[in-house]
């Protein structure tokens, strides 16, 4: 974090700062070399508006350094108006929830950013409960379906409705997953380290890997009974009861509306 505190000083006493956090891996136990610095400074709405575009979003590529032949970012500075920082609260998207689970506060000299950060965190448990119940049950019927492309398309090279169902029901999952360890989903880079260190086990997750190599059907069932035996250990009840899950999604008001808040998109 010295080096964050660092680029942060041409920063914090420019007018209008209100704070500046640290998100990504750069806060995280698997950064690498290609790791950048993502560096969010909130801002005076009045300050933002006459802020310059060239001056709301700037970035310095690392010397030396390149991923596929392109250059790698070594650190990021994004403005954010802080009517648009405190709006990010009301978001369904997994984006702006779970990186402040780790984000470093650089700069809040007067404490306005630090809820807002411990608050975008924050996963109700209603919004967890409610959201299993739909990721479990959009990970099933996405591999029914799926197994059903597959046996449509038996005999002939894959074909792009079998890789979206299975990639919808590999995303259902991991979101699933994180939900059942008390967080938000995490970035899909970096999907597999955080579930690591949520404690996901290994076999739970080698098996979700092999949804993108179009599985066969022992393959599926096993998974299914992995992920089963999985939330039984997190202590969860509410996958051995397919009837009631169905009817609160499609009969009630309250499924209805988490659905189409958090359903697949």
């Amino acid at each position: 974090m010295e080096r964050a505190r660092g680029l942060i000083q041409p920063y914090v006493n420019k007018e209008g700062v209100i704070g500046i956090y640290l998100l990504g891996s750069a806060t995280r136990p698997y950064r690498d070399r290609l790791s950048d610095y993502d560096i969010e400074v909130i801002v005076e709405d009045a300050v933002y508006d006459r802020t310059p575009d060239e001056e709301r979003q700037v970035f310095t590529f690392k010397e030396g350094i390149e991923a596929g032949g392109r250059p790698v970012v070594d650190y990021e500075f994004y403005l954010v108006p802080w009517l648009h920082f405190v709006r990010l609260t009301e978001s369904t998207h997994d984006l702006f929830h779970q990186p402040y689970q780790h984000a470093v506060v650089l700069h809040d000299p007067d404490g306005r950013i630090t809820p807002i950060i411990e608050k975008l965190a924050a996963l109700p448990d209603d919004v967890r409960r409610n959201r299993m119940k739909i990721h479990y049950l959009e990970f099933l019927c996405r591999l029914g379906r799926a197994r059903k492309a597959a046996a449509r398309e038996a005999g002939t090279d894959p074909t792009i409705n079998r890789a979206l169902l299975f990639g919808d029901a590999l995303s259902a999952l991991v979101k699933l997953l994180f939900l059942a360890k008390g967080s938000w989903a995490s970035v899909r880079h970096w999907s597999e380290q955080e579930l690591r260190l949520l404690g996901v086990p290994d076999d739970v997750l080698v098996q979700a890997a092999r949804l993108y190599g179009a599985p066969d059907a022992d393959e599926v069932e096993s998974l299914v009974e992995a992920v089963r035996g999985f939330l039984d250990g997190c202590g969860e009840t509410f996958h051995r009861d397919m009837e009631g899950i169905q009817r609160w999604l499609f009969f009630t008001e309250e499924g209805k509306r988490a659905f189409e808040r958090w359903g697949i998109r």
